[in-house]
Order: C-alpha cells, then sequence, then structure tokens
C-alpha cells in the first residue's frame, strides 16, 4: 500500500515538475481494474517533408516530438476518467506545454461479462496553449476545445486470456475558434497470453472548415477544410510485475490540407499503480 501511495506521488509530482493529441486519450470501449491507477508515458515523434496545399504540395522539413503523461482511473464498475498532460517540440517552439486534457468515459454496454458488444461514451476537455495553437504540426482549432465520442468493440476471449479484439471509435468536436472536427479511428489486436500484443490501427481527423490551407500566412487549423488518414501497427511487451512496454511505426496515406509524407513512431511505458 505504501509503494502504491508512493507511485501515485511520484507521477503527481513528475507531472506538475513538467508543467505539463489528443496524443495517447484512450478510446477502447474496456476499461481497467476498479480504482487501479494506469500510469503511462508515451513519445510521439513524426517527421514530414511537405504540406498539401490548394496551389499543391509545398516543401516543409519538419521533425516534432511530443510527450504525454497519462493517468487513467475507472473509479465505478462502467466510469472512467483520464487526465494527460502534453508536452511538444517542434520546429515552431522549443520544449514546451502543449496542452492538457481531460476525459471522462461511460461503458453501457461490456461483452467481457455476456453483453454482445461492449459500448462506451465519453467527453474530452481540453487546454492549448498560446505557443502551439497555431503549429501546423497539431490539429488544434483554439485555445478551448471539446469532443464527444462514442466507442464500440468486441472481445474474443480463450480461458482467462482475450486472444484478438476490435473495435472503433467516432467523435465529433468543436473549440473556441473555428469549424467543428470528426474523428474516426479503426483497431484490432492479437494477444498472446497477456505477454505479446500486436495492434493494427487507422487513425482519422477531418475538418470541417471552409479554407484551404495557406501555408505562408497560417493561423490554426479552425477555419481549415483539412483531412487526415494514418494506418500503422504497434507491439506491445508485458512484464511480470505489469509494466508495458510498446513500439509502433505508422505513415499518413492520404492528406488534405495538412502535413503529407508523414511518417512517425510511437514508443510508450506503462504501468498500474
Amino acid at each position: 500500500m505504501k509503494s502504491r501511495v508512493l507511485g501515485v506521488l511520484f507521477s503527481i509530482s513528475f507531472s506538475l515538475y513538467l508543467s505539463e493529441n489528443a496524443l495517447a486519450t484512450d478510446y477502447k470501449p474496456w476499461y481497467g481494474r476498479v480504482l487501479e491507477i494506469d500510469t503511462s508515458v508515451d513519445v510521439f515523434m513524426q517527421a514530414f517533408s511537405h504540406v498539401d496545399t490548394n496551389c499543391g504540395s509545398g516543401k516543409r522539413l519538419e521533425f516534432d516530438t511530443f510527450v504525454d503523461l497519462d493517468a487513467s482511473l475507472a473509479v465505478w464498475d462502467g466510469i472512467a476518467a483520464e487526465l494527460e498532460v502534453i508536452l511538444a517540440e517542434t520546429r515552431q517552439h522549443s520544449f514546451d506545454m502543449d496542452a492538457v486534457r481531460l476525459t471522462g468515459r461511460y461503458q453501457w454496454f461490456n461483452d467481457i461479462v455476456g453483453d454482445p458488444v461492449s459500448l462506451s461514451t465519453g467527453l474530452t476537455l481540453s487546454t492549448i496553449f498560446p505557443p502551439v495553437r497555431r503549429n501546423i504540426a497539431t490539429f488544434d482549432h483554439g485555445g478551448c476545445a471539446a469532443e464527444a465520442h462514442v466507442a464500440i468493440g468486441k472481445e474474443v476471449s480463450c480461458m482467462q486470456y482475450w486472444t484478438s479484439r476490435a473495435w472503433g471509435v467516432v467523435g465529433m468536436g468543436i473549440a473556441d475558434v473555428g469549424s467543428p472536427w470528426i474523428r474516426g479511428n479503426l483497431a484490432w489486436e492479437h494477444n498472446w497470453y497477456d505477454r505479446h500484443v500486436i495492434e493494427i490501427f487507422s487513425d482519422s481527423i477531418w475538418g470541417l472548415g471552409n479554407n484551404h490551407m495557406n501555408l505562408y500566412n497560417f493561423h490554426g487549423y479552425g477555419s481549415v477544410d483539412y483531412q487526415a488518414v494514418d494506418v500503422g501497427t504497434r507491439y506491445s511487451f508485458q512484464f511480470d510485475n505489469g509494466l508495458v512496454l510498446s513500439a509502433g511505426y505508422g505513415c499518413r496515406v492520404y492528406a488534405r490540407n495538412c502535413p503529407s509524407n508523414v511518417n512517425f513512431i510511437i514508443l510508450k511505458v506503462f504501468y498500474p499503480l
């Protein structure tokens, strides 16, 4: 018990010390154990060489790094909360605060206990800090944002282990600047005895603005008609103490009015307290 309390205090202190897309927001319709704090550190690195505009592809060499400090908790059966603190290092500014996000989710159905599928709904509230609101590397619209999302999934089990699961999420968000956006993600995972997990995913976001990308006079994505579709894969390994290390790679397969030819690497350290 003492070690858990120390672990919680360390996680909180570390987050405050660092002063901190939906980078690592957990949309899956399954939660962890009740009153178990799941902590993680996600490192997301992306590189791109061109930006799609109305006048064709504009050249822009950029390498960006994002660090997401995350803590989530199933506070009751069907109710979960998550806090993210995100730091960013981009071409436009040095390592600094990007955003703080708070997510609440409610699970309406759970296929693990006999329902046909798992279904959850949630709301993510974000505060985006001024240095990155007009950053071409992130799809931020303004200073405050809210996104409602619905996730559905199905899990297949063998004995005490889940062997595979597929899930998807659809969300719609709005900020204090510009037009709404739509999010649509799909994922499939395969699990070997809670030791090895492979995931294949596709993430997309669609801005509902009316303007085209202006690479030389960019004021944020709030008014831009942008579209991005990313695909990738990730491998995770779990140790006996619950520590999970994962690494993944992805690329952008479709881009409109946003960075194109994007390649990204995802690294994650997960530990339940």
